[in-house]
């Protein structure tokens, strides 16, 4: 631009002679203020760096990119404590959680909002904005009018609060850490701050504060602009771009060599009567091989792979072995770093060639950076001008640039943190039987909950004991690794033989779930265990129907004492047992259901509305199991002799000649008339036998039964019903 104008002083002041004068003094100028120094600018790691330093950089954001920014602001860790257990002699378990609220600013230049946030490498916020984790998250887009965030005004008074403005930055507020150790993780931001791509017209632009100052050709997602002056924000992308000093028809501008304009014929840049043939007038130079890298490698930012780096290569034609790296911190597909790849190597072979040409002062007119033609249609671009008495050498440049279309390239193996839609959440409690020893002093109540994709982290937990009482905190929900319904009846089965006739039909919450059949030698062993409401029931044969739906046979039924009369209707929760991912509730809190009208309440990790189920509270693993193998036999007196076979929650396995152990702290058995009849029981037993004489027995009208129940520490059991009469 310089050039252009002291050329055109000069002449109106000293003629031609004054012109060359003036061509020479601005061709210094444009060099010093455009010529292209080595490739500099950010490093693509470092852009991935949180940091907190004072002074440290912010770099100008422009389309879509991946940064993690600087913390600006941030509160000390805030601890929590909470306890857990104890009661009935059981010392009690303190918890601790951390939680932080901090500012990271991301932009130097307004932008639109954040998309996509990690932790660690994963995500806490995917493209549906709901947050893996609980926190408050407020974004401030960096324009000249924002306020002041209201809890940096709390923490610091309105009147030392600074409102950032023109610095696009984001505000988390009790972050919970405990899914990072406890400690703040290394957050990135997919940060949009432009909407579609851009190209180094834009940037040009925006950084030199003049619209139409600068043109691009090569688009690019994204764009990161970092540096002391707009020279080295701007040095990465024009090297790359091809953005050279052009002139157009209206005005000087930074554009790329293709878009200055048509190419202009050299020979019409002479002066009349001087008609040297063309060979006088050039000079032919050529660097050495050895001075020209073997490839040249781009390495980006690939957005096909979450922003991770991305590189292409490509050999330069003639060249050594040495391999030259360019950083561009910009967000490109493979397939077009791959065809700037080819294209940087096409000119760095080109730039091997210079045509030195020697002109007269009519060659001043040509703009540095113009793309002329010689006699023999070859295109060549004007690099630099020396000006020599009334000669004028013209240094030349071959021009032959490949198109700007993407090729074909892979971007290599994606390893992206998935991100899931937002998953509906399901949670179901089942009331569990005693399974194992010792006997169970509190119910077992298990919590189990999914999610309808594997993006549903699970949710946190709190037990309401009755209607108005605090809410205490029982615990972290992880995803269930099979839960669902039954999608049609179950009939009722017999206990204790394998159920050849009836299968279940279960409709999974998350499709992606998945059973696996046993052979009967692990499924006596206690493997596939599931509870079906009130029943739990083994399956021995897993086969899937449809997506998420399987049927379960080869049936073990009622284990536990869990068999029932009734059949399961659709609808019914399942839940597979074989899974440490299930919440028990503590003793504690399995004595506080006891009462009735409990209720879990539970919000997903990150979310925070809450959700209400009923606590089941029929306690079964507190009540013995019902009796078996009645009997009523004649006493030869005309009365009869019941007798019956106790059962044990402790162990529902039978021995040989050995008694199973009692399970309750004595032995108890209440018997009864149903209907009941005045005058004949209630009886209670310490032994399982009754006598009934004939006087009770013939005052007995007909259609009575004998209700036998066992009574433990804590519950009766169920009945069992003997027909008297």
């Amino acid at each position: 631009m310089a050039t252009l104008v002291l050329t055109v002083v000069g002449g109106i002041v000293g003629g031609p002679v004054g012109a060359a004068i003036g061509a020479a003094i601005g061709q210094q100028v444009d060099a010093a203020i455009f010529a292209p120094k080595g490739r500099e600018g950010p490093r693509l790691a470092d852009l991935k760096v949180q940091a907190s330093t004072y002074g440290q950089q912010i770099p100008k954001l422009f389309g879509t990119m991946r940064v993690a920014g600087s913390v600006i602001w941030a509160t000390d860790l805030i601890e929590r404590r909470s306890k857990r257990g104890g009661g009935k002699g059981r010392p009690s378990t303190t918890e601790y959680s951390y939680s932080v609220s901090l500012a990271v600013a991301l932009s130097s230049r307004p932008a639109g909002g954040v998309g996509r946030i990690w932790a660690d490498g994963n995500l806490l916020r995917g493209s549906s904005g709901t947050f893996q984790e609980r926190c408050a998250f407020r974004w401030h887009d960096g324009s000249e009018d924002q306020a002041v965030d209201p809890l940096i005004a709390s923490a610091l008074g309105i009147g030392s609060a600074s409102a950032f403005r023109g610095l696009a930055y984001a505000v988390f507020e009790d972050l919970e850490l405990g899914a990072f150790g406890n400690r703040i993780p290394s957050l990135t931001f997919e940060v949009e701050a432009d909407a579609g791509s851009i190209d180094a017209g834009l940037v040009g632009n925006n950084l030199l504060g003049e619209a139409g100052l600068c043109v691009g050709d090569w688009p690019f997602s994204g764009y990161a602009a970092s540096g002391d002056r707009a020279r080295d924000a701007l040095g990465p992308l024009f090297d790359i771009d091809g953005v050279r000093l052009a002139s157009g028809s209206d005005l000087w501008r930074l554009a790329p060599t293709g878009l200055a304009g048509a190419s202009l014929a050299l020979s019409d840049f002479r002066e009349a009567g001087r008609g040297e043939a063309q060979a006088d007038r050039a000079e032919q130079r050529r660097a050495p091989l050895s001075a020209l890298p073997g490839s040249i490698r781009l390495r980006h930012y690939e957005p096909d792979r979450d922003f991770q780096l991305g590189q292409q290569s490509s050999r330069v034609a003639g060249g050594g072995v040495r391999e030259e790296r360019i950083d561009l911190p910009a967000v490109l597909s493979a397939g077009s770093a791959r065809a700037l790849a080819q294209r940087l190597a096409r000119a760095v072979a080109d730039g091997r060639e210079t045509l030195i040409w020697h002109a007269d002062l009519t060659a001043l007119a040509l703009p540095v950076g113009r793309v002329v033609t010689l006699a023999d249609g070859s295109a060549w671009r004007l690099a630099g001008r020396t000006v020599r008495a009334r000669d004028v050498l013209l240094e030349l440049k071959r021009h032959a640039p490949l198109p700007a279309v993407e090729l074909p390239a892979a971007p290599g193996i994606s390893v992206p943190a998935p991100d899931w839609p937002d998953a509906v959440g399901t949670v179901h409690l089942f009331d569990l039987p005693n399974m194992g020893n010792p006997a169970a002093s509190a119910p077992y109540i298990l919590v189990a909950g999914a999610g309808s994709n594997d993006g549903w982290r699970g949710a946190d937990c709190w037990l309401v004991a009755a209607p108005g009482a605090e809410p205490t905190p029982v615990g972290v929900l992880r995803p269930a690794a099979a839960l669902g319904r039954l999608a049609a009846p179950l009939a009722a089965g017999a206990e204790d033989i394998f159920d050849l006739s009836n299968n279940l039909l279960v409709e999974l919450v998350n499709p992606a779930m998945t059973f696996e059949s046993v052979e009967d030698s692990a499924l006596l062993g206690g493997a596939n265990r599931a509870m079906v409401g009130g029943e739990l029931l083994q399956f021995g044969i897993a086969e899937i129907v449809a997506p998420g739906i399987w049927r379960l046979s080869r049936l073990l039924r009622g284990r536990a004492g869990t068999a029932s009369d009734a059949p399961h209707m659709p609808g019914t929760a399942f839940v597979l047992l074989d899974d440490p991912a299930l919440l028990s509730l503590s003793e504690a809190a399995g004595g506080w259901v006891e009462a009735g009208g409990a209720v879990l309440q539970w919000a997903p990790r990150g979310g925070t509305a809450l959700s209400d189920v009923a606590v089941p509270g029929s306690s079964r693993a507190l009540r013995p199991l019902r009796p078996v193998h009645g009997q009523i036999r004649p006493d030869g007196a005309g009365g009869v002799t019941v007798r019956w076979i106790r059962r044990s929650r402790v162990d529902t396995g039978w021995r040989d000649h050995v008694d199973l152990p009692m399970g309750e702290s004595r032995e108890v058995w209440r018997i009864a008339i149903s209907p009941p009849v005045a005058g004949i029981g209630p009886w209670e037993r310490a032994s399982p036998t009754l006598d009934i004489g004939a006087a009770d027995l013939a005052g007995l009208p007909p259609g009575c039964f004998l209700e036998i129940r066992q009574a433990g520490d804590f519950a009766l059991s169920p009945p069992l019903s003997l027909p008297l009469t």
